[in-house]
């Protein structure tokens, strides 16, 4: 992919000019992961005789042809350089990720073999574009407050693998993707970031989001702090500085031009993004009742979460029918006729009132019910017909 890109402008007489973006460059030069490879590199020469051919170094391990691989659960890429990033980045990715066909059928891939789609699966945010004309309700375009920040506010921090659930949160939860150790490596900027504008605008987002968050050394230290664990092992305070200068002399904080859009918003309510796609038409009827997060394991849990205010109702109404109840007996509304009036009006609402919410209820209950059997049971007929054809294109394939 083309590293330029034209917007045109009209100018005077309707005259268009084509402006040539940015090269996609490394937003940084500085390479923790360097010394690492140079003492591996020295280790195997001092081991290796002068007679004979070394062993290969960690960062070149794997940039061989990798057939010899005996499972193959998906194709293998197509892009000669993928697996010639360093070896200490490869260790450090999954082994395993779900592809998802346009038909929502599920594939197992194996992660080394399809680098690129895993690059760009695991910093998409596009369900989070798709709804940013709305997302002036779901948070202020801010940057996103330091770490430390988050734990004065009583915040728990979730690790997620997701980046569309980065920097969301609900309650007194907020949901943080680790950052991965091969945004850190200019190689991986090299070979894959810089030849696709859109990943690298979600990698620079990403990057970007960090910087808020580490913003002291007190955030650093509590990144890397036991039960949290947000940051690499090998990145320390000294590189993030360093780090950090260099990314903000290349990208802008200020016009975020050079990053994706959904990080000209820092944090974001879970609830409101939840709503949004409720209600919206696109998606009516596809996330109605699941939303955009659906958390729930248990039907007790979703009532406890989303009706708990029919309970504040009930109080209320109680309160009110027992002050009507004492005022009747008090000398100066016994008789009165507004005052009886009034409350014989709030007791048929009251119970109206009532008989509603149950309805609502029970209503919800049922939809709610009878979306995830019809779900589940479309979904494993599904996933047993593809199971089931695909094992016979392998048998087939076997037997030819």
């Amino acid at each position: 992919m083309s590293s330029k890109r034209g917007n045109s402008n009209n100018v005077g007489g309707g005259a268009a000019i084509q402006i040539l973006a940015e090269p996609l460059i490394c937003p940084f030069t500085l390479d923790i992961y360097s010394n690492s490879r140079s003492n591996t590199n020295s280790s195997n020469s001092t081991n290796s005789s002068p007679t004979t051919t070394s062993t290969p170094s960690n960062s070149t391990v794997l940039s061989q042809n990798h057939t010899h691989s005996p499972i193959q659960n998906g194709p293998t890429s197509s892009t000669t350089p993928t697996a010639a990033l360093p070896r200490i980045i490869l260790d450090t990715l999954p082994t395993v990720m779900h592809s998802r066909a346009a038909n929502n059928s599920t594939t197992l891939l194996q992660v080394h073999a399809e680098i690129p789609e895993f690059l760009a699966r695991d910093l998409d945010v596009q369900r989070l574009n798709d709804i940013h004309s709305r997302m002036w309700m779901c948070g202020r375009p801010l940057n996103a407050r330091g770490l430390h920040r988050q734990l004065m506010m009583n915040r728990q921090i979730v690790h997620t693998e997701q980046a569309d659930l980065h920097l969301l949160h609900y309650d007194k939860t907020m949901f943080i993707k680790p950052l991965p150790a091969y945004l850190l490596c200019p190689k991986t900027w090299e070979l894959h970031f810089s030849h696709d504008r859109a990943l690298h605008e979600n990698a620079t987002g990403f990057l970007l989001s960090y910087i808020w968050l580490l913003r002291t050394p007190l955030d650093f230290t509590l990144a890397k702090k036991e039960g949290i664990h947000l940051l690499p092992p090998s990145l320390t305070w000294p590189h993030w500085k360093t780090l950090t200068t260099q990314f903000l002399s290349t990208i802008d904080p200020n016009s975020l031009d050079q990053v994706n859009k959904r990080y000209h918003f820092g944090e974001l309510r879970l609830g409101r993004i939840n709503t949004i796609y409720r209600l919206n038409p696109r998606s009516f009827t596809t996330h109605f009742v699941r939303g955009y997060l659906y958390g729930y394991n248990r039907y007790v849990v979703f009532f406890q979460r989303n009706l708990g205010w029919v309970l504040v109702v009930f109080v209320w109404f109680s309160l009110i029918l027992s002050a009507m109840q004492v005022g009747t007996t008090v000398k100066g509304l016994e008789g009165n006729d507004g005052f009886g009036r009034a409350s014989y009006g709030f007791v048929i609402f009251s119970i109206v009132a009532v008989a509603a919410l149950l309805a609502f209820v029970g209503g919800m209950f049922f939809v709610v019910f009878v979306f995830n059997m019809f779900a589940a049971i479309g979904h494993a007929r599904r996933e047993e017909g593809r199971r089931r054809k695909l094992g016979e294109k392998r048998l087939e394939g076997r037997s030819a």
